[in-house]
């Protein structure tokens, strides 16, 4: 069963009453992370154990689990002290008894601040690892690096991300640096670990898909491709769909452009001699004749120039496109990765370059996709952020009360209620949006709920649609 483990449980695991009950933590020599415990003072001992990376499997039984409604207990948030990534995180839970396990490293210094103390467990020489459980062995991060572990990324997938990674520090200018995102997406499951893996499949990524991030209005898509350039330490090149994109926007065109040889000997010559023969100073011309002297080139686009140069392309609202712009990024998706451009040549892309693409469905102007267009990517469902997650972000990004942001989160949670069935369109449902109530609520401009109803309701043309939203807001900000 998948459960989440959230903050709070991780802070009950250390509190005065649990944490005497966490006697060690260690790395099993199947590469699973154990965790032996008291079940209470005085009790006798238990162990849970986790594999790590992707949606992680923990393996337990609890109490907790029972019933019709199964939470997370605070054992949960005291392994998770010992997994990458940081709570909140989605687990799958397997419920059962775990056995004794032999252990090749304690891991209980870092976490506890002191030596384990094992009884059930049992610690041995790490000589003894298996190969194949070196494959599953977190690897250690550098400081530059430490914030991939947020995002729980697969033992193999993160090798390979970091291998990746190193190359783009060799190579990129500063140029391309200053054009890499920053990491703002939050996880709600397991959707930025599938897009990150696809990214990077087969040895050093050379066999890599691009994902499709596909999820309503207000999901984050786009933040989650900006997020997914900043893990593979990729510059951002982006492209909307729409009517009025074509090739030669992509492409590029023949232009002129200045001639690298400049004026040919003899007609500078008889320029010199002319000005010569009337008594004026020739250089002044030659110098312009030479700046003047044009031939017939090729101007790249923007999707040639991100392939030439190895960087990715994020391709927003990408069911928009003409079929003339789809067909243009067939090369690029299959296992060729080349860009066919008349009158330039055949353009294979470099190994470091990668595509992200967009969509949401119901939009004004979307169609459905080529279903052999779609086939070429690893299709990624991106849902909403849950209210508490929600919440702890409108904090991170506004700096509002908790109090101001949780009201805001349940907001949100309505109106995405009322979207999905049909009350009212899309266009009242975004993140952004709540930003701005709370950045204004904090600077006066009204009291939060005044601000909520100037936000989200002025911008909409139906007045049913307005009283609609009204109503919600007035139902979930009361004073």
């Amino acid at each position: 069963m998948l459960l989440k483990i959230y903050p709070k449980n991780v802070d009950k695991a250390l509190d005065e009453e649990h944490k005497p009950l966490l006697r060690g933590f260690g790395l099993g020599r199947d590469g699973k992370i154990y965790l032996e415990y008291l079940s209470h003072i005085g009790g006798k001992r238990q162990i849970i154990a986790a594999q790590t990376g992707g949606t992680s499997v923990i393996y337990h039984e609890c109490k907790s689990f029972e019933g019709d409604t199964p939470y997370p207990c605070w054992h949960l948030g005291a392994i998770s002290l010992a997994m990458p990534g940081h709570p909140p995180m989605t687990v799958n839970v397997e419920r059962y008894q775990v056995a004794p396990a032999p252990i090749v490293k304690d891991l209980t210094e870092g976490i506890l601040g002191r030596p384990g103390d094992f009884e059930l467990l049992e610690l041995i020489e790490e000589d003894t690892l298996t190969e194949e459980a070196k494959e599953y062995i977190m690897p250690e991060l550098s400081p530059e690096d430490a914030w991939l572990a947020r995002y729980n990324l697969p033992v193999r997938v993160l090798k390979k991300v970091l291998d990746f990674r190193e190359r783009q520090k060799q190579t990129l200018s500063e140029e391309q640096k200053a054009r890499i995102p920053k990491a703002r997406y939050i996880p709600s499951g397991s959707e930025f670990v599938n897009a990150v893996a696809a990214l990077v499949y087969g040895p050093g990524g050379s066999a890599w898909e691009a994902p499709l991030l596909i999820g309503p209005k207000g999901s984050g898509k786009s933040t989650m491709a900006e997020t997914l350039a900043a893990v593979m330490m990729l510059p951002v090149n982006k492209i909307f769909g729409g009517i009025d994109l074509n090739a030669e926007a992509l492409l590029g065109s023949r232009t002129l452009i200045p001639a690298d040889e400049g004026v040919d000997i003899v007609t500078e010559a008889k320029l010199r001699t002319a000005c010569k023969a009337a008594g004026i100073d020739a250089e002044p011309l030659v110098q312009k004749l030479r700046s003047s002297q044009m031939k017939v080139g090729f101007e790249p686009g923007i999707l040639l120039q991100a392939v030439e140069k190895g960087e990715m392309v994020i391709v927003d609202e990408i069911n928009m496109l003409i079929p003339e712009v789809t067909s243009l990024l067939h090369g690029l998706l299959d296992w060729q990765k080349t860009l066919s451009v008349p009158g330039y040549g055949v353009v294979k892309a470099p190994s470091s370059f990668r595509l992200v693409g967009c969509m949401n469905y119901g939009y004004a102007g979307t169609k459905p996709l080529n279903e052999a267009f779609q086939d070429r990517f690893r299709s990624v469902q991106v849902p909403h952020l849950e209210s508490e997650q929600l919440a702890d972000l409108i904090v991170r990004e506004t700096g509002c009360k908790e109090s101001v942001s949780r009201k805001l989160a349940n907001l949100f949670s309505e109106l995405a209620k009322g979207v999905a069935n049909g009350d009212y369109s899309e266009r009242v449902l975004s993140v952004r949006s709540l930003f701005r109530i709370a950045r204004e609520e904090m600077d006066g401009c009204g009291t939060l709920k005044t601000v909520a109803t100037s936000v989200l309701t002025e911008g909409l043309g139906d007045k049913f649609e307005i009283d609609q939203v009204t109503d919600i807001i007035e139902a979930c900000l009361r004073d």
